[in-house]
């Protein structure tokens, strides 16, 4: 076996040595990106459900406000209004107003 053979099958088991370690760095890095995807998106889903559920709360709570304002018997008030007073403020002319 020749020295020269004996150096380029070091260098190649080096070279799949060195690819090897990078692809598994690689793949531990990737791996930890999607677990961080993954927590983000757990986080957001839980966010979004706590608004949705504060807004159902207060759909609700509108819902019985509008049922007790709908049950609820409120007089109206009623004022009379004397015709004859009526028609004297329209005949006021506006020159004479100011």
């Amino acid at each position: 076996m020749n020295l020269t053979q004996l150096t380029l099958e070091i260098h190649v088991l080096i070279f799949a040595g060195f690819l090897l370690i990078v692809g598994l760095i690689g793949f531990l890095y990737g791996r930890k990106q999607v677990k961080n995807k993954e927590r983000r998106i757990l986080e957001l889903e839980d966010e979004m459900l706590a608004a949705h559920k504060e807004i159902l709360h207060f759909a609700k709570t509108n819902k019985q406000l509008a049922e007790t304002l709908e049950k609820a018997k409120i007089p109206y008030p009623v004022t009379r209004i004397d015709e004859d007073e009526d028609e004297k403020v329209r005949k006021i002319p506006l020159g004479k107003i100011g």
